[in-house]
């Protein structure tokens, strides 16, 4: 009985619209279904054109000799020629950040990248609740760099009503008797790893999980905030705060192509990336390991331009962390993994 009634939701779900985004089972949504096609320009103080078109290819864009059709393109103004910054891809979803009531997409099927710092052209898209919006505004476009763009979308239908905070810190995913986490064993705990960068400098990663318990006093801004994540330079002093928690995180659960469980959180309420820039944006991706009792960061990093992630592995990540029977692969899985990701 319970194998068809999961047949029958997972049937309803693929009939779904490609263009309605939810996070998990929940009833928070995004639906540009009515939206799909629509043209979208954006004109920067240097004259530059933006221009987005939600799931759909709707612009034909001729560089270098070769004409694609693109979902997002810039053109500087006046100059015939443009370059394409992303394609339409139903299988790209979003990830929703309660903290600043935004739905956040990234695509990276752009033009290649000229300088070779990466594959493809970047795009992140951001729908951020506006409620005085009836239509959707195209509202600003950021470049991190020559392959990394962010534009935003501002738009009433974006909005969501925000959930109960999460004061147990306990997470579920799926339908009755899907898997669940519960970190409220290490919640307020500050867990670390410390890195090296490639010139030689030390550098730490902090991390607790539900809590804001590290003080970060700024080396940039002078202030001091009481944060989830941080990093400090080699004298402990907090060089930037990645992320705050705020009891509304909703994460993702999956596995990975070799069976392991993991949970990924995201939040994009970190410190300004550089003057006038966006939010840094943190990942924190819980792996599966039994023989982990609590946390352990096994690695911290940049992730890309105004992006970190930190992995951890924990027993509280596994579907079922009381099943003494699963196997302690996790180095072996994790290699493997990264080969594909």
């Amino acid at each position: 009985m319970l194998f068809f009634i999961a047949s029958l939701f997972t049937l309803a779900r693929s009939q779904e619209p490609e263009c309605v985004y939810r996070i998990g089972y929940s009833p928070i949504e995004l639906n540009l279904e009515s939206l799909r096609g629509q043209h979208y320009t954006y004109y920067t103080p240097d004259n530059h054109e933006w221009m987005y078109s939600p799931c759909m290819n709707a612009y034909p864009c001729s560089h270098d000799g070769v004409t694609v059709q693109a979902m997002v393109d810039h053109s500087p103004v006046g100059v015939n020629e443009c370059f394409p910054w992303a394609q339409f891809n139903a299988s790209v979803q979003p990830y929703y950040d309660f903290g600043i009531a935004t739905w956040i997409f990234n695509y990276s099927n752009g033009e290649p990248c000229y300088d070779g710092s990466q594959i493809n052209r970047t795009t992140q898209i951001l729908w951020t609740c506006e409620p005085e919006d009836a239509t959707p505004r195209f509202a600003d476009s950021y470049n991190y760099n020559e392959c990394n763009v962010l534009i935003e979308m501002k738009w009433s239908g974006a909005c969501q009503a925000p959930p109960p905070p999460n004061d147990e810190c306990y997470f579920k995913s799926g339908l009755i008797g899907g898997p669940s986490m519960n970190l409220s064993t290490v919640k307020g705990d500050i867990f670390s790893l410390q890195e090296t960068s490639q010139n030689g400098n030390t550098f730490t990663y902090e991390f607790s999980p539900c809590a804001n318990s590290i003080t970060c006093d700024s080396a940039n801004s002078g202030h001091s905030k009481q944060v989830m994540a941080d990093i400090r330079d080699s004298g402990k002093q907090c060089a930037k705060f990645l992320g705050v928690w705020s009891g509304d995180a909703v994460p993702f659960y999956d596995r990975t192509i070799f069976g392991q469980d993991y949970w990924d959180f995201f939040w994009m309420d970190g410190e300004e990336c550089g003057e006038g820039g966006p939010l840094e944006v943190l990942n924190a991706r819980y792996y599966c390991n039994p023989s982990i009792p609590t946390l352990n960061i096994t690695r911290a990093y940049g992730n890309g331009p105004c992006q970190f992630r930190i992995e951890i592995d924990s027993n509280l990540a596994c579907k079922n962390a009381s099943d003494s029977d699963k196997k302690a692969s996790n180095t072996i899985n994790r290699l493997n993994q990264r080969i594909f990701t």
